[in-house]
């Protein structure tokens, strides 16, 4: 037979075949197309209302289906984790690396991660720890398991561990300075305690050497000469603050003016308090000082620096130390019963703003009596202003 005859006869043939091959995959991925998305759109569309329980049976019933999108898989973990199971999220992503479907070892470096996340919020945080020390060798998830590993170490308060992961993590966009400056703060807070003045006094030279601009170590610093009875250099150290950052002066200002004090200068110590009321009004300075300002100042030079305050920066507590220097000044005769009434708007004012004052992170809105350098609930160092307000 001529063999081009014999290629005009196979050729159809062939072509027959594929193409029913091809409408044998077609009608399978048809199949799929209509079954698949429909189950994945219903949750999509519960997650955006927020339906998330909803949303997360909708997931399940296609991954159940179809064990091989470990993708999917993934994101149905990490939903567990959001809606707080965190005792599924850590089974799924279990499964998920057990998995016959699971070969791509940058997936599975993916999930781990994953489930290192589902254990430090489960509060496993040394089975997060161990899988986090291991992902460190990972070319694409190395930088994000240094950086939950920071978290843990900072939880933990593992500080010399989390300056070594801090200093690896520095980049030319985002040194890490001003953690690492905090770290070698609470190392030398932690050997003051202990009495170990050395080590104390080293780890505040390290944290100013990494930041010029650390106000916590110069306010160790400052502190550690004013217990030492070294009042000149307490003063030479707290002064500097205003320099750095004056928002800081009310944590040291009473110490700054007691230095002044014990060296008997105490008209120079008011001459800086005064400058300091001029200059900084919001700062609520003569409610820290007030008691000592009622045994050193004049009472009309009390009631000015209060008004200037209460102008600039209104509250109960102000107002009632007002009322305070009147109930104290005998110039004022008043009469037994106003003395009485004005005690009673006094503790009221003072109970009000005992129950309203707060200090305030700037990044998450957390609200504490307390000042803290760093938020207890989103770890940021030096978001709350140490300035306490009425909110």
């Amino acid at each position: 037979m001529n063999i081009d005859v014999l290629i005009l006869l196979i050729a159809p043939l062939f072509f027959a075949l594929g193409w029913i091959a091809g409408r044998i995959d077609m009608k399978t991925v048809i199949k799929q197309a209509k079954s698949l998305p429909k189950r994945i759109y219903e949750g999509i569309d519960a997650l955006i209302d927020n339906r998330t329980g909803i949303a997360s049976d909708n997931i399940l019933e296609t991954v159940e289906h179809e064990p091989q999108l470990i993708e999917l898989q993934l994101s149905l973990g990490k939903l567990y984790r959001n809606r707080g199971e965190n005792d599924i999220a850590i089974k799924t992503h279990t499964k998920i690396l057990n998995s016959q479907f699971l070969i791509d070892n940058e997936l599975r470096d993916k999930i781990k991660l994953e489930l290192a996340k589902d254990f430090e919020q489960a509060g496993l945080v040394d089975r997060a720890e161990a899988i986090l020390i291991k992902l460190l060798d990972s070319k694409l998830y190395s930088h994000y398991a240094s950086e939950l590993l920071l978290k843990i170490y900072q939880q933990d308060k593992n500080w010399q561990d989390a300056i070594v992961t801090a200093k690896k993590l520095s980049t030319s966009d985002y040194s890490y300075h001003t953690e690492v400056s905090h770290f070698y703060c609470e190392l030398a807070q932690g050997m003051f305690i202990k009495s170990n003045i050395e080590d104390g006094l080293k780890y505040i030279n390290y944290a100013l050497s990494v930041n010029k601009k650390c106000v916590r170590a110069n306010i160790l610093l400052g502190e550690y000469y004013f217990n030492q009875g070294m009042y000149k250099d307490a003063i030479k150290i707290f002064e500097i603050i205003e320099t750095q950052n004056h928002l800081y002066l009310p944590l040291i200002t009473e110490k700054l003016f007691d230095s002044y004090i014990k060296l008997n200068q105490i008209k120079e110590g008011l001459t800086l308090f005064h400058g300091f009321i001029t200059l900084y009004p919001k700062l609520n300075l003569c409610d820290i000082l007030f008691h000592k300002l009622i045994i050193y100042d004049k009472y009309s030079v009390i009631l000015d620096a209060l008004r200037s305050t209460m102008k600039n920066s209104p509250n109960s507590k102000i107002a009632s130390l007002m009322i305070d220097v009147y109930l104290k000044d005998s110039s004022t005769n008043l009469p037994v019963h106003a003395k009485s009434d004005a005690e009673i708007v006094k503790n009221l004012l003072l109970d009000y703003n005992a129950q309203l004052s707060r200090y305030r992170c700037g990044r998450c809105n957390f609200k504490a009596q307390t000042f803290f350098w760093q938020c207890p609930a989103c770890y940021d160092w030096e978001s709350m202003a140490p300035i306490s307000l009425e909110r």
